[in-house]
């Protein structure tokens, strides 16, 4: 599952936890439901910036910054 999906279910199971008229049970189950996605966009978000680490570090070791000269 894509981050934009696991985060527009966050927001309707946010949404629906807002109402008041929801039974108890039913906003457990969110509940859980939504500390899965959490935990799984947590994850997906690590693993982007562990992945943007690694290439800003191999970015550094071929990019070399040269003085330029206008002459």
């Amino acid at each position: 599952m894509k981050i934009e999906e696991t985060l527009e279910k966050l927001e309707g199971i946010t949404s629906a936890l807002e109402r008041e008229d929801i039974p108890l049970d039913e906003a457990i189950a969110l509940f859980e439901q939504g500390l899965e996605l959490a935990a799984t966009a947590k994850t997906t978000l690590d693993e982007a910036r562990l992945k943007i680490s690694q290439v800003v570090e191999k970015a550094k070791g071929v990019l070399d910054l040269e003085p330029f000269d206008v002459s």
